[in-house]
């Protein structure tokens, strides 16, 4: 059975700009944020200012509705919002590629407010057929991150494993030792479950990982058996030579929180990337995105160490424009909203100085 309330609730807490996944006062802010764009504000605050620095976007699944039912909706964007997005930036950004933004920075060079780097992570099979073919009617580049152990097993990401044993369960009892136990047939106890699971996954090393998820699977007996979602080596080799404007990345071997590991299998996870990198794709990559966003002292330093020129970060909320003072090994991102209001404000360099300006004027 395919569990649809479980589905509802699921998208809504997922989705960006969800009141279910909002506070109040977050709502208030997005709304004031969105006058600031319409009122002119932000752009007389990035003039004023005199604001430099790009927007460094993060994406993962853009797939259309056939693949899309089977890929967690935190992690996917619609393909028509997605072509909405690129044609906006297209027309009124200035979209330049990862290696280019590296090399500005490296010359102390700051780049204009509106400079816009699109980066892809887990290397989800639509990026190839949906995302690339939309970039190149754009004449867009972008950055894909490749979590090179996934690729090479043909694994799904664990979070979509996880997702459609929930979602197409046919048993409504699960226990998983040393985490807990629920009756799915209770919709809060069944959340709960898989935000448990959720949280105990991240960080998990990849074996404990995937015994937790054989259990899941097995308990759950679910009804439907996910088809390939990642890319394979042979299609990221035929995207190199169609679409050349795409830069391709690591994003480790095996997608684990670095933060909870110890130095050995830390840099375990980035040396393999790297060797199944060059092995298969002949080259060593350049650009590195830290699974999870998750980051420290150590594991900066190693990516460093081990020949890499950037790696990418989740922007915290204080920094966010990335400028000729930012930290190659740990450059900023931000996920894209929903809202198109939203998206333009983000986007313009205004984002995140004019907000926090006025709410602390404000306070």
């Amino acid at each position: 059975m395919i569990n649809a309330i479980f589905l509802q609730k699921l998208a809504k807490i997922s989705s960006f700009n969800s009141p279910d996944s909002l506070s109040f006062k977050r709502r208030i802010l997005l709304n004031l944020e969105k006058m600031m764009y319409w009122t002119g504000t932000a752009f007389t605050y990035v003039k004023v200012q005199q604001l430099k620095g790009a927007t460094i976007l993060m994406y993962h699944s853009v797939a259309s509705s056939k693949l899309a039912d089977w890929i967690e909706p935190a992690v996917h964007i619609e393909p028509s919002a997605f072509e909405n997005q690129m044609c906006f930036l297209a027309n009124y950004r200035k979209v330049i590629s990862l290696g280019e933004l590296v090399a500005q920075l490296k010359q102390g060079e700051n780049p204009p407010p509106g400079t816009v780097v699109l980066t892809f992570d887990d290397g989800y099979l639509d990026n190839m057929t949906v995302a690339a073919p939309i970039l190149a009617r754009y004449s867009l580049p972008a950055t894909w991150y490749l979590p090179t152990g996934l690729i090479s097993r043909s694994e799904n990401p664990w979070i979509d494993r996880i997702y459609n044993a929930f979602k197409s369960r046919t048993q409504t009892k699960l226990s998983i030792q040393s985490i807990g136990s629920w009756d799915l047939l209770d919709l809060p106890q069944q959340i709960l479950a898989y935000q448990k699971l959720k949280e105990t996954l991240i960080e998990s090393g990849w074996p404990e990982r995937e015994n937790i998820i054989a259990d899941v699977i097995q308990q759950l007996q679910p009804s439907q058996t996910p088809p390939r979602l990642l890319l394979t080596w042979d299609e990221i080799r035929k995207v190199r030579q169609e679409f050349p404007k795409i830069e391709i990345g690591v994003h480790s071997t095996n997608h684990i929180d670095f933060t909870n590991h110890p130095q050995e299998i830390v840099r375990a996870e980035i040396q393999q990337s790297i060797i199944d990198f060059e092995r298969e794709l002949g080259h060593k990559p350049e650009h590195f995105a830290f699974p999870y966003n998750r980051h420290h002292a150590m594991s900066r330093q190693l990516v460093q160490e081990l020949g890499l020129s950037s790696a990418v970060v989740y922007g915290d909320g204080r920094e966010v424009l990335v400028n000729n003072t930012s930290v190659l090994f740990a450059l900023p991102r931000i996920e894209p909203p929903h809202s198109s209001t939203l998206f333009r404000l983000y986007t313009g360099g205004a984002f995140p100085g004019l907000p926090k300006a006025l709410l602390k004027r404000a306070a």
